[in-house]
């Protein structure tokens, strides 16, 4: 009787402790906290606080970004589409090239048609441009907006832009103060513009 109690015993200890390491034990001991995003991305978005949460990760690797490093991706943007759910790694994010600031010599503009004598409608957020006025070089800029007739950004359907979710219609850029300002200043006195994009 008393064999079949220890036995008993042995394994209703067995299961508790294989329940214990299932449940607990192996994500505390083994599980790492990185960083994840709670949805997906797209390329050239900036990254708030609020897009971040912890997840534990079995094996993550050794440049899988933890969660004390948040602070540091905040204001940063997407250099590529990043899925929701997957460790972070500083090579997703760079520097946001639509951030303007107090000293900065950085501007931002929207350019009106009526401004342009041509622009392609393969425009999207991030795209590096050039204006020419004639055969004059006059600004390079970046677009930080490229919206339909309501206002909402543009977007490709492809990877090779060939569907896009409308016309563009609004263009918005951040370029130099200096050529911001001097593009303006043309446009008053009657002067259009070729863009080009060189992306």
């Amino acid at each position: 009787m008393n064999k079949k109690i220890v036995g008993f015993a042995i394994i209703a200890v067995t299961l508790v402790s294989l329940g214990i390491w299932e449940f607990w034990g192996r994500e505390n001991i083994y599980y790492q906290s990185v960083l994840v995003l709670k949805e997906d991305l797209p390329a050239n978005t900036i990254v708030r606080e609020e897009n971040f949460k912890t997840k534990r990760l079995e094996s993550p690797s050794d440049h899988a970004i933890k969660p004390k490093d948040k602070e540091k991706l905040i204001g940063m943007e997407t250099s590529h589409y990043v899925a929701a759910g997957t460790e972070l790694r500083s090579e997703y994010f760079s520097q946001s090239v639509f951030a303007v600031s107090k000293g900065s010599k950085q501007a931002i503009i929207s350019l009106p048609t009526e401004w342009l004598l041509s622009y392609p409608q393969t425009l999207r957020r991030g795209d590096t441009i050039t204006l020419y006025n004639s055969k004059v070089k006059v600004l390079e800029a970046v677009i930080i907006h490229a919206k339909d007739s309501s206002s909402q950004e543009v977007l490709s359907l492809d990877n090779d832009r060939l569907n896009a979710s409308a016309l563009v219609s609004t263009i918005e850029i951040i370029g130099p103060v200096e050529d911001v300002v001097e593009v303006s200043r043309m446009a008053r006195e009657g002067n259009r513009f070729t863009l080009i994009c060189t992306r």
